[in-house]
Parts: C-alpha cells; sequence; structure tokens
C-alpha cells in the first residue's frame, strides 16, 4: 500500500481492534455482496497523511479489489478520529458504487481528489493481493525493522488511543442501515454515506 505524499515515508499502523472493528463495520453493511469473498483492511498513519485501504478478494482469485483512501493529517489538531471515519466512509462509497455496477465501476487508478463531507480526500482504485504484496515486502526486506522505522510520535500515540477509546463507546455499527441504491431523496446533502456519524442513509458522491 503506497501513500499518496513523497513525503510521506514513516508510519504506524491502526491498532488491530480497530482494524478488527472497522472489518465488522463493512462486513455488516454489505453482508449480502461480500458473501464468499475476503474482506482486508489496512490503515495507515505517516506524518500528515491517513491511509485507508479496504479490499475485497473474491474466492479462487488473485486480484483484489481495493478502494483506497488519502486524506490529510494534522497531529496538531488531534483530528485523527474525525479524519479516519471520513476516509472510512468514502471507502464506503467506493465498495458500494462497485457493487451496484458489478464491479464494472470505473475508479480513478492514481489518487484523484474528490470532496466529501466539505474536505477534500484522495481516492484510488487498486488490484494489488495483500497477501502478494506482504510477501513481496518480506523478499525485499521492507518489513524488516532495520530498514523501515515506523514513526509513533507523541501525537500519533495520543490519537490512537482516542481513536480506541472512540470506537470502544461507539455502538453505531450495531444498527447499521446502509442503501446502496439511489432513492433519490431530494433533502440528501450527497455527502457520501456516512457509517459512524449516524446519519445511516445517506446518497454517495459520484465518483468519475
Amino acid at each position: 500500500m503506497n501513500p499518496r505524499l513523497k513525503t510521506s515515508k514513516k508510519w504506524t499502523t491502526f491498532p488491530k481492534e480497530y482494524l478488527s472493528q472497522i472489518e465488522e463495520v463493512f462486513s455488516q453493511g454489505f453482508k449480502e455482496k461480500l458473501q464468499g469473498s475476503e474482506l482486508i483492511v489496512e490503515g495507515r498513519i505517516y506524518t500528515e497523511e491517513i491511509v485507508l485501504r479496504v479490499g475485497v478478494l473474491e474466492k479462487g482469485r488473485i486480484r483484489q479489489a481495493n478502494f483506497e483512501v488519502s486524506c490529510q493529517f494534522t497531529p496538531k489538531e488531534k483530528d485523527a478520529v474525525d479524519r479516519i471515519y471520513d476516509c472510512i466512509d468514502a471507502a464506503a462509497s467506493m465498495m458500494a458504487e462497485y457493487f451496484e455496477t458489478d464491479g464494472e465501476a470505473e475508479f480513478p487508478f492514481v489518487w484523484k481528489e474528490y470532496e466529501f463531507n466539505g474536505r477534500a480526500l484522495f481516492l484510488q482504485h487498486s488490484t494489488v493481493n495483500s497477501g502478494l504484496e506482504a510477501e513481496a515486502d518480506a523478499l525485499l526486506g521492507k518489513t524488516n525493522p532495520e530498514l523501515v522505522v515506523e514513526e509513533v510520535t507523541d501525537e500519533t500515540e495520543d490519537a490512537l488511543d482516542r481513536a480506541e477509546e472512540t470506537l470502544e463507546g461507539d455502538d453505531t455499527d450495531d444498527d447499521i442501515d446502509y442503501e446502496t441504491e439511489d432513492e433519490g431523496d431530494e433533502d440528501s446533502d450527497n455527502s457520501g454515506p456516512s457509517m459512524f456519524s449516524g446519519k445511516s442513509k445517506k446518497k454517495k458522491d459520484d465518483l468519475h
């Protein structure tokens, strides 16, 4: 998984518990569509960037459908939780469109900027198999701690702690009513689905 910013070198992963809860949210929200497929969730926090990848690997296939989101991160503002939620909403929107079009949705294969919930997010689609990618990284020595130094600053540690605390006390994923069909609601603000914000029925942005 590659970041958008060239300056993004050192990183720390999302906590395992956090990734598990994100995976559970997607598993529930797309339960029918994901039957027989493996869901892969990966997340990294860089110095100025948060990157989330949600992948779908159909049984018997090597190519993995990945929905990747990058957003600006400001440690001093302690906004990691909100930015991660934005990334989750955007990835959910991409996945919804992917399933609606039977995998024929035309997503950008390089980072492209979109406005989501009033903020700039960058989206891209890839077909990289996470398992094979990890094996390749291991062979290249990229997973060697001496070669890759994960940066854990006071700010990122605090942000991750807050993320875990927020999720532990967040039960919004228990009543997800995710809509993948456009119901023509005139009152919708077209800002994309929010799976954590409590607004469970929201139309997605046009990603083309």
